[in-house]
């Protein structure tokens, strides 16, 4: 049985694409969320095995701050993706030890590398 995953991405189409891909690959999206707040819910009730975090996210939370909370909660493994490269952004992400920080475009290859 594939590793369940929440994507949680602001941009629709962006998720969309991510969701078919990860499909394609065997993993089970259990769905997909557009802010940190839903992210911090839906970890708390559907217990996946990892979350696809965007850093930068729509709503008063931002990726790293809705993972912080998903840590405290839950033992799902953190993928963040960003598009963006700035070192205070990567510097808040990675001491959460996530699983990754993979750029965007996010690609099937690049999920693969770290799961």
């Amino acid at each position: 049985m594939g590793k369940r995953i929440l994507i949680v991405e602001d941009e629709v189409v962006s998720a969309m694409t991510l969701e078919k891909t990860l499909t394609e690959m065997g993993y089970i999206v259990i769905g997909s969320v557009t802010t940190g707040e839903e992210a911090v819910e839906w970890a708390a009730k559907e217990s996946p095995d990892i979350i696809a975090m965007d850093i930068r996210l729509a709503g008063k939370m931002d990726g790293i701050e809705a993972a912080r909370r998903i840590r405290e909660i839950s033992e799902a493994q953190i993928l963040f993706m960003t598009g963006y490269d700035d070192s205070e952004t990567r510097r808040r992400a990675l001491a959460l030890k996530p699983l990754g920080l993979m750029d965007k475009p996010i690609t099937g290859r690049g999920f693969e590398k770290y799961t």
